[in-house]
């Protein structure tokens, strides 16, 4: 019996080393975001998707410390079994899978007979179908597997050259080694390949690089395998749109949109709807749910968990936000790490900073910030009000213009700010103020106008301001006297 992909074995070198000279950026190319995350981590998604027990030799060269900190910071790569591979020094393709194969894990895989996929780390529209199809079993006289796939303009690639039109193939040129005829041919090599990992081991000692560019190709294996009647198997892929590489700005600007093309089309598939679906941004890692609705100019990332019946209105920008059933999301809010409950209203043009929780039916207003603040359900702030670092309990109503002072620029037992309690059922008039730390008792009144500095027992009604003085006549004075 067949194994099945995610029961047979098969080891991955991902090539990672680069510095990608046209990105023109210190930022390692693999470490550039598309879809709300690195370039890499498209591929190693799909590879724990397809294979996640795979053993990976992650070939890195430019930044390696950055690239490595980054991939070992996400848990969902933990099945991986990841090495590291060092490529010193960039001599191309066929010198970086050298570098793996000659490691002391690329011993190990050759011993084992495991066959070897080879994946470049620049690749991020790359379907999951696609890697279950090449690392389908080599037969036993195949050298190696290679995708290929036909572009109208194949500039700058590889072109595949076969022995008459439909042929075995027999090498791949290069586009600076190809000459007039070969660069007509628009089946081009796709950088991905599984191989046979003894040939792949003794092939790459053989390599020159001697051509146009110095460099060391690894499509000279194609040509090694042919001379020594080894099978050299191929898998034309059909939408040459999922290969798709990225070696500049544009091309990763492309790239994605491409992506969120897909994502779009995903989730309004599950139920989603879309009034402006080419306005709307969304990372690959946010959920949504049926019956959503989103409205134009609306960018949807990280984490961000969105239930079911959630509108959410016209330009609001959504990271790492978990957002309860039938919330209302209202226009030009902007929400980071923090949490709204279901039933609730948030905006127009509210901003919700980390650590914010609000509670069911909730209501936060136009022009409210939150801070680290959690917020209890029923109750309302309703508009051009600050709460920072406070815990406001069920049923509060905050008038207009509430401010939390909540640091006076002192560290008190390591913490530089001091937290505000208000109880359920308070109410505070508008234009008050809370010195903190600070306790508002359960259904006290705060007056219009108080800057309350002093703790206030339920039930309380709390007035902390001046006196209003009247003088008759005065403003005539003072008019004659300018």
């Amino acid at each position: 019996m067949m194994k099945t992909n995610r029961e047979q074995k098969i080891a991955v070198i991902i090539l990672a080393a680069g510095l990608g000279k046209r990105m023109k950026s210190p930022l390692p190319k693999v470490l550039h975001p598309v879809g709300g995350q690195p370039l890499l981590f498209h591929i190693l998604d799909r590879v724990c998707e397809v294979t996640p027990q795979s053993s990976v030799a992650l070939v890195v060269g430019h930044g390696r410390e950055e690239v490595e900190t980054q991939v070992r910071a996400h848990s969902r790569y933990a099945s991986l079994d990841l090495h590291f591979i060092h490529q010193a020094e960039q001599k191309g393709t066929g010198h970086a899978a050298r570098c793996a194969m000659d490691s002391a894990w690329g011993e190990k895989i050759a011993r084992a007979k495991t066959p070897v996929l080879v994946l470049p780390g620049d690749l991020p529209l790359i379907p999951s179908r696609l890697v279950e199809q090449i690392i389908e079993p080599l037969h036993r006289m195949a050298g190696l597997r290679l995708l290929t796939t036909e572009l109208q303009n194949p500039t700058g690639y590889g072109r595949v050259v076969r022995k008459g039109k439909q042929g075995p193939v027999l090498r791949i040129a290069e586009e600076r080694d190809a000459n007039l005829r070969e660069k007509e041919i628009r089946e081009v090599a796709t950088s991905i390949y599984v191989f046979n990992s003894a040939f792949l081991k003794a092939g790459l000692q053989r390599i020159s690089n001697k051509n146009a560019q110095g460099e060391y190709y690894l499509t000279d294996l194609i040509a090694q395998a042919a001379r020594a009647k080894k099978r050299v198997e191929v898998l034309t892929w059909g939408e040459s749109g999922d290969l798709r590489g990225v070696n500049d700005p544009w091309e990763l600007a492309e790239a994605g949109r491409t992506l969120n093309e897909k994502q779009v089309c995903h989730w309004a598939r599950q139920g989603v709807r879309f009034i402006d679906p080419s306005s709307t941004w969304i990372d690959v890692s946010v959920e949504l749910s049926e019956e959503v609705v989103v409205y134009p100019g609306v960018f949807l990332q990280g984490s961000t968990k969105i239930a079911r019946g959630v509108t959410i209105g016209p330009n609001v920008v959504l990271s790492n936000m978990v957002i309860g059933e039938r919330a209302v999301i209202k226009a030009g809010t902007v929400g980071e790490g923090s949490e709204i409950g279901a039933d609730a209203q948030v905006g127009p043009y509210a901003h919700l900073r980390p650590g914010s929780q609000v509670g069911e039916r909730a209501k936060i207003g136009n022009f409210v910030e939150l801070k680290k603040s959690r917020i209890g359900s029923d109750t309302s702030i309703a508009h051009l009000s600050y709460v920072g670092d406070a815990q406001v309990g069920s049923g509060v109503n905050i008038g207009c213009g509430f401010v939390t002072c909540n640091f006076d620029g002192r560290v008190v037992e390591g913490q530089r700010k001091h937290q505000t309690i208000i109880e359920d059922g308070v109410f505070l008039g508008s234009d008050c103020q809370t010195v903190a730390p600070i306790r508002i008792g359960k259904g006290a009144y705060i007056a219009s106008g108080s800057t309350i500095t002093e703790n206030v027992e339920p039930e309380a009604l709390a007035i902390a301001r001046a006196k209003q003085v009247n003088k008759p006549g005065y403003a005539k004075k003072l008019r004659e006297k300018s």
